[in-house]
């Protein structure tokens, strides 16, 4: 009797980097890893992304419309009948932000697929293709938070958090979640000590994140944690490796003594540096053949960093070089940037009770790369190929016809539509759509009027019993909440990115944004009344105190 089970394919990519090059390395992505999901083809299609829209999120919002869309109405994908999207886009709430992209497609194959609604407290039928973008704070089928901003006290901004979504396939309940941690801010820090100041910034965030899904309020279950860990590998300890009977040579900053480059170099003083280090800059003279070639399987027992987490998470074996930082050049796919000292800094992991799930004899799982000789930007798209051991009760069997219900029948009329941001349009018009149609931000005013001004938006004085229904849901939420708002704040921190003027963030200080940060990491649990199972609408979780001030507004048009 063959052996009941369903393929899945996790696929963990940053793409921050393709959006700088839309003509090319965007569409040089998309051909391979199209190619790579036709040639699998998955039953349960998962794809994490970090960093979507590149470092300037309002310019490339065109780009990831047409990332998103290429990837809806690609011949590839025709077969998958439903899929979800969470894109979290509003960078105008810089104290939610996180960039992260959730995307999510079904084949036709599979009958039936539930997603959790973590309002409802219950899982709901996964029906239709849907987009949703922009503020997606209040979608109740999933959870999202951005780290608090004390785990990275180099930095005084980021956009480091993770999106969580749990699904019912065929009986088996798990979690999907994104997660995006800090990088090496300098190469000269990380190569100071070991483990370095950073390594130990991401191991308390990474525990504070598997803490709160093993304690929180919702059942535990297994899980599959994939995204860009950023994991490096020991520096302190490979520099030492690399540089050995080399003589040192160091230059200062006159103002304050700090190091600023360390080159190695062998004892002809004529001779050229073997390795260089600086900031932003990791340059030895023969990168490809130490972390490329065979792999770089012999820098793996210096990839120490996922060690402490051995007894609550697994990892396949890896057979793959270093995924960043790979050149952008988009004739190179194999030959790394001089920036920074490469690693494994996209991974895929799995809860041993996940591990349990996986079928290991009959189906060898697959842990590989995407696009080895192909450029895809700094970061290879990782990806983990298994078949999922199914409920005995379910009648799926791997490579035979399925067995239709009258909701798979359902399942076939109802793609022919895309819903974006709650509002239905035909699959086939999808050239003439943009996903950023009634998304909605937090601060609007923000946008630049070109951007505002080119998706779809509610009529001026449209204002349905729904809105109104919701602003009273909001404000009573608000004021529910109030005395959990702390009012002496305090944190000083400095950021790989450029913090946003007090301007920006809407009069908010530093020390206030990420006192709301910490707020918002608990503001999931709170349960309206009100909201209805499996919708997708906005709901009052994790909304600001500005409703009030919306309400107002509409009431005064």
């Amino acid at each position: 009797m063959a052996e009941k089970r369903t393929t899945m394919m996790l696929v963990t990519a940053n793409v921050g980097s393709i959006f700088e090059d839309p003509e090319h390395t965007l569409k040089q992505w998309l051909q391979e890893f199209l190619t790579t999901i036709d040639q699998l083809s998955p039953g349960f299609l998962a794809i994490h992304c970090q960093e979507v829209g590149g470092k300037n999120y309002e310019e490339s919002m065109q780009h990831v419309n047409e990332f998103v869309k290429a990837l809806l109405a690609s011949k590839e994908l025709l077969c998958y009948d439903r899929a979800r999207v969470f894109l979290d886009e509003d960078f105008t709430a810089v104290d939610k932000f996180t960039a992260l992209g959730n995307l999510y497609f079904v084949h036709e194959s599979i009958p039936e697929v539930k997603i959790w609604d973590f309002t409802a407290l219950q899982f709901v039928p996964l029906l239709k293709k849907e987009v949703l973008s922009g503020n997606i704070e209040s979608v109740p089928i999933k959870e999202k938070a951005k780290f608090p901003q004390h785990f990275f006290p180099e930095f005084k901004w980021s956009r480091k958090g993770f999106i969580r979504t749990r699904w019912d396939i065929f009986g088996s309940v798990f979690d999907l979640i994104n997660i995006h941690l800090f990088h090496d801010a300098s190469n000269i820090e990380a190569m100071s000590e070991s483990p370095s100041v950073y390594s130990g910034n991401r191991q308390r965030a990474f525990v504070h994140a598997l803490e709160r899904f093993e304690k929180d309020q919702y059942e535990t279950v297994p899980y599959f944690i994939f995204g860009d860990f950023n994991f490096r590998l020991d520096t302190y300890h490979l520099v030492q490796n690399l540089t050995k009977n080399l003589v040192t040579v160091e230059a200062r900053n006159k103002k304050n003594n700090k190091v600023t480059k360390v080159s190695f170099q062998e004892t002809d003083t004529n001779a050229e540096a073997v390795l260089t280090v600086e900031a932003k800059s990791f340059d030895h003279c023969r990168m490809k053949q130490v972390f490329h070639d065979n792999n770089g399987t012999w820098l793996l027992p210096y990839d120490k960093e996922l060690q402490p987490f051995l007894d609550r998470v697994f990892e396949y074996e890896i057979n793959f070089p270093p995924s960043y930082p790979f050149s952008e050049e988009i004739d190179d796919g194999i030959s790394y940037m001089k920036t920074r000292c490469p690693g494994w800094c996209d991974r895929i992991l799995i809860s041993h009770s996940a591990k349990d799930s996986i079928i290991q004899d009959s189906f060898q799982p697959v842990y590989e790369s995407i696009g080895r000789e192909i450029c895809m930007g700094d970061h290879k798209p990782i990806y983990l190929y298994f078949a999922m051991k199914c409920d005995d009760d379910k009648d799926l069997v791997l490579n035979s016809k399925p067995l239709y219900s009258s909701a798979v029948e359902h399942h076939r009329k109802v793609s022919r539509v895309i819903s974006i941001n709650g509002n239905e349009i035909e699959a086939a018009k999808i050239d003439d759509i943009n996903i950023h149609d009634y998304a909605t931000f937090e601060k609007e005013q923000k946008l630049h009027p070109v951007l505002r001004h080119s998706f779809k938006r509610k009529e001026n004085g449209e204002v349905t019993i729904g809105d109104l229904a919701m602003d009273l849901i909001r404000a009573e939420h608000v004021l529910a909440h109030w005395k959990k708002h702390r009012r002496n704040r305090h944190h000083s921190s400095s950021s790989e990115d450029d913090l946003p003027s007090e301007n920006d963030t809407g009069n908010i200080t530093e020390e206030e944004s990420v006192e709301e940060v910490e707020i918002d990491m608990q503001s999931d649990k709170v349960q309206p009344e009100t909201s209805e199972p499996g919708t997708t609408h906005q709901n009052p979780n994790q909304q600001s105190d500005k409703v009030q001030l919306e309400t107002s507004k509409r009431q005064s048009q």
